[in-house]
């Protein structure tokens, strides 16, 4: 992938020095490109920078062009609340976790000691809620009776490596950022600092890894994606996640839409696109599964950030889908359209040298 400094003095606040263009797709090379958004902003943690979001013409996936520099780029981060450290305290941030550790408990056999009691007759009851907790907090895992080892890369502070452990996985976690990796030693969970590409991890180690919410997060997704590909087993697979490009939330709120974030950002997907990254990687197959449950919470982000941009107000029957009856639409045509999910989720898997 070709790159080259930034000539101008700043964008929007972001020093020359800090930025890169690029000059061409980071997934398939391709040198041509249309602008999809311009002067976008991060108004959800106030990072500075008036970013640009180009679509590659051949493959359909988005870039930052410019974009901060893998020196720079720590800066995006300086007030972002990852992995659940937030300083949101409302009632459902509270008891939302609560809910969904009984229903773990009930449905896995887990041992979370935090639960609401009774609220997992709920979960089961409501079936858009037990479909949302199987894909964010299962995973997706395979019941086999040889559990063999799970890599949780992009970890946080361990929640889903201590859920793999309970089911009987070999789980270990990694993670950059030093807060969340401090927070989920001290809690006892097998996680370390650093990235698959800076740690000594032995190739044909792991049966299962997963990245969520990672993969548009890196400079070059492609050479993660091979370095994932690596370290499975022959029939191992991956479980990956990432915002969806082709989603009706970004058809609703364009340029406001929550899964754009920049500059944190740096690729965004469509269906076709993701898959022919993991392709190029190596993987064999691409199943792709629902994850209900998520336009909620995108929809009430995207407002915050549309509300923010100092717009006009939406009119019409386009202030009927920003709002959440919108979102209730887009879960329903998500149900009937996969491909126009908030998120793509999928699982990859490595070829069986054997077969």
């Amino acid at each position: 992938m070709s790159i080259e400094s930034h000539s101008r003095k700043e964008v929007g606040g972001w020093p020359a020095e800090g930025l890169e263009q690029v000059a061409a797709c980071p997934l398939c090379e391709s040198p041509d490109s249309a602008t999809l958004h311009e002067r976008l902003e991060d108004h959800m943690f106030q990072s500075p920078g008036k970013w640009t979001l180009s679509k590659c013409l051949d493959c359909g996936c988005a870039y930052l062009n410019p974009r901060p520099t893998l020196a720079t780029i720590g800066r995006a981060y300086e007030g972002y609340f990852t992995h659940g450290n937030s300083a949101d305290e409302t009632t459902f941030a509270r008891v939302w976790p609560r809910v969904a550790h009984a229903y773990l408990n009930a449905r896995y056999g887990t041992s979370y000691p935090d639960t609401l009691r009774g609220s997992e007759y709920v979960s089961r009851l409501i079936p858009t809620v037990r479909r949302y907790l199987e894909a964010s907090h299962a995973r997706h895992l395979p019941f086999t009776s040889r559990r063999g080892r799970l890599l949780d890369v992009g970890c946080g502070s361990g929640d889903f490596v201590q859920f793999a452990s309970h089911l009987g996985w070999s789980a270990e976690g990694i993670d950059n950022d030093p807060a969340a990796v401090a927070s989920a030693q001290a809690a006892g969970r097998n996680v370390l600092h650093g990235t698959v590409n800076s740690l000594p991890l032995r190739p044909a180690s792991y049966d299962h890894i997963t990245l969520g919410q990672v993969i548009e997060h890196v400079h070059d997704p492609v050479s993660l994606l091979q370095r994932c590909f690596d370290l499975l087993v022959p029939g191992g697979r991956l479980w990956l996640e990432t915002p969806n490009l082709q989603s009706t939330g970004h058809d609703v709120f364009g340029p406001s839409w929550r899964g754009l974030e920049p500059p944190r950002h740096l690729v965004l997907f469509d269906r076709q696109s993701l898959s022919a990254a993991l392709l190029r990687a190596g993987f064999s197959s691409v199943d792709y599964r629902p994850h209900p449950g998520v336009p909620a919470f995108m929809w009430l982000k995207s407002r915050v950030i549309a509300d923010a941009s100092g717009g006009p107000p939406p009119t019409g029957a386009n202030r009927l889908m920003t709002s959440m009856a919108g979102a209730l639409v887009a879960e329903a045509w998500s149900t009937r359209r996969p491909k126009k999910s908030e998120f793509l989720t999928c699982l990859a898997f490595r070829p069986d040298d054997a077969k």
